[in-house]
Formats: structure tokens, C-alpha cells, sequence
């Protein structure tokens, strides 16, 4: 059973200096006034959170106050000994006419920010909360739906499971469907709120009718293999910057892993380090002569990371610069 995504569960979360506190907070307040006023117009569907329980469960308040247990939910069933009881995601349905309701709301989008901050992404400690669905079927109807879309086959005939409900997840699978795989996705859901891979709100539509199902075609699968890999790089540069990744960004890291494929890299470390200099070197780093030259001669069992280890300080800040790329480098990546 494939893992597409990492996490480390015992870890304890970081909190966020005084600064990101504050711009967490209106994050925060301005992501529940839109999930309010989204539901406020359109009365007829139900808001239904979307949990993971398989990562650090929710603050004593909630526990305390509102307990999840309670609410209205319904597990989504995984079909798979990977997945125990505990470990399945499931859908709470909140009433947004009342007191509590609303009060869950604003905790669960305090709980999606805060599982971005950078430190808790690149420890590995996973997203609670993975969105807000708009939807005009019940939470067991998306859970029924949703129980029959993780578990693919992919390429090669292995089992594996499409984390969707994990929205950093979601994030890179969402850009690569096409408009009628989105659809099979999203099923009886109307509208998906969720964060982005740059941490801000966004929301995930279809306007695809047709019937069709989410079975991904070959180069997709290469694709959502390299997913887990982009995020734990995208999680590490977030933690060295301090802050959460611009688009440019992810579209480097997501451009750089399949480059990584292609010069045969198979170590996940190596990987994870190649993207890493996508990133913070330069997003056409392996077009440098000499990172080219190192990338040609290393012989299969070699490391990666050793034939890099050979650039000096000033060569990796020529390479930071950029006054070497051309019209060659460029044309050469883009094939």
C-alpha cells in the first residue's frame, strides 16, 4: 500500500511567532466570513467538514465544548487493512444556524491554518482538517461516494489510496484531472473550500456534467507518485524560509520532480534534495554546466547529493543568480 504524503504524529506542533500570529488571525476571520456567506446564500446545502483522524486530534476546548464525536458524521469506509477505524476520514455536518455550529466552524478553519505553519508542514504532521463542502447530498451520501474513489489501481496493478481528503494533497492532484475526472471526484459535492498549496482559501469547482470516473491515465499516476516527494520538499523550504510557498514555487517543485525522474534518481532522500535546489538555488538549477556534467557522469549507484557536494559557495550563488540561463537552458527544459 503506497503512502502519498508523509507524516510524523508524535512530533509536537510549533507555534507561530507573534507576527504570523496576527496575520493568521485575519486569515482566519476572512476565510469564515466567505464560509459564512457562501452558506448563508444558499441555505439548501449541507456544510460538511472534512477530518482526518489519523493525524493529532482536536484541541481540549473542542473536546470539552463540542465534542466531534457528537455531531452529525459519517466515516468514510476504506476497504483496506491500512486502514484501521481510527485512521479513516470522515464528514461532520455542521448547523450554521446555531451558536455551536458556527463556533466549530471557526475552530476547524483555525485548526486548517495552523496545521500550515511551516514547521508542523515539514515535521510531516499532516492536515485535520482537510476543507469545507458545499453539498446538496448528506454526509453519508459523500462519504459513500468518496469511499469508492480512494482506493485505485494504479499503473503497475498495486492498491493504492488517493489522499484527496488531505487538501496539500488535493492540491497537487487537482490541477493534473481533467474536467471530467474533477467531477468524478467531487460527485454530490457542489463546492469544496479548502487551502491551497500556498495556504491561502480557494475553492474547487467542476462544470462538467458528463459521466466519467476518476481512473487516472499512466502519466498521471507517474505524476501522483511524485506527489508525496513535492510536498515533504515543499514542507522542508517552507521551514527554511519561514513562510508558506508562492505558485512559482510549487510549479518548481512539481516541474523539478519529474526532471529528478528523468535523470534516473530513485533515492528518496536525493529526491527530496534535487527539488530542494529547484527551489532554493534556482528552478532551472540542473541546467548549470557543471550540475549538468555531475547529473551525466554519476554512475547508477551514486548519490546524487555527493555529486552536487562538489559545487563550491560561489558556484552555488552563480547558480542562485541566474546570469547563466539562456535561450539554451530554457528550450532544453522545456522538452
Amino acid at each position: 500500500m503506497e503512502s502519498l504524503n508523509y507524516r510524523n504524529a508524535s512530533a509536537p506542533r510549533v507555534a507561530a511567532n507573534t507576527k504570523e500570529q496576527a496575520a493568521e488571525v485575519s486569515a482566519v476571520d476572512q476565510t469564515v466570513g466567505v464560509l459564512r456567506a457562501y452558506f448563508s446564500q444558499r441555505p439548501d446545502m449541507h456544510c460538511l467538514v472534512v477530518i482526518d483522524p489519523s493525524r493529532l486530534g482536536f484541541p481540549k476546548s473542542l473536546q470539552q465544548k463540542i465534542p466531534v464525536s457528537e455531531q452529525p458524521h459519517a466515516i468514510v469506509t476504506i476497504a483496506h487493512e491500512a486502514f484501521p477505524d481510527e485512521h479513516r476520514p470522515y464528514l461532520v455536518e455542521l448547523n450554521l444556524s446555531t451558536p455551536d455550529g458556527l463556533e466549530l466552524l471557526a475552530e476547524s478553519v483555525h485548526l486548517a491554518f495552523e496545521d500550515r505553519h511551516p514547521d508542523s508542514v515539514a515535521q510531516g504532521l499532516g492536515q485535520r482538517v482537510g476543507g469545507w463542502l458545499a453539498s446538496n447530498g448528506s454526509a453519508d451520501v459523500v462519504a459513500a461516494h468518496w469511499s469508492q474513489q480512494i482506493l485505485q489501481t494504479d499503473s503497475r496493478g498495486r492498491q493504492c489510496a488517493l489522499r484527496f481528503y488531505d487538501s496539500r494533497a488535493l492540491s497537487l492532484l487537482w490541477p493534473m484531472l481533467s474536467p471530467g475526472q474533477r467531477q468524478a471526484l467531487l460527485g454530490p459535492v457542489s463546492a469544496w473550500h479548502a487551502l491551497d498549496a500556498c495556504g491561502k482559501s480557494c475553492i474547487y469547482t467542476s462544470t462538467d456534467t458528463l459521466l466519467a470516473d476518476l481512473t487516472l491515465t499512466d502519466a498521471q499516476w507517474q505524476a501522483t507518485h511524485r506527489h508525496g516527494l513535492v510536498n515533504r520538499a515543499l514542507g522542508l523550504h517552507m521551514q527554511a524560509m519561514e513562510r508558506q510557498p508562492d505558485p512559482q514555487e510549487v510549479e518548481a517543485a512539481v516541474a523539478s520532480a519529474a526532471r529528478a525522474e528523468q535523470y534516473g534518481l530513485n533515492d528518496r532522500d536525493d529526491i527530496i534534495a534535487f527539488i530542494g535546489h529547484a527551489l532554493a538555488w534556482h528552478p532551472l538549477f540542473d541546467r548549470y554546466p557543471k550540475v549538468t556534467q555531475a547529473l551525466q557522469q554519476r554512475e547508477p549507484d551514486d548519490f546524487y547529493t555527493a555529486a552536487v557536494g562538489e559545487l563550491s559557495p560561489d558556484e552555488i550563488e552563480e547558480i542562485r543568480r541566474g546570469n547563466w540561463v539562456n535561450e539554451k537552458s530554457l528550450s532544453s527544459a522545456a522538452r
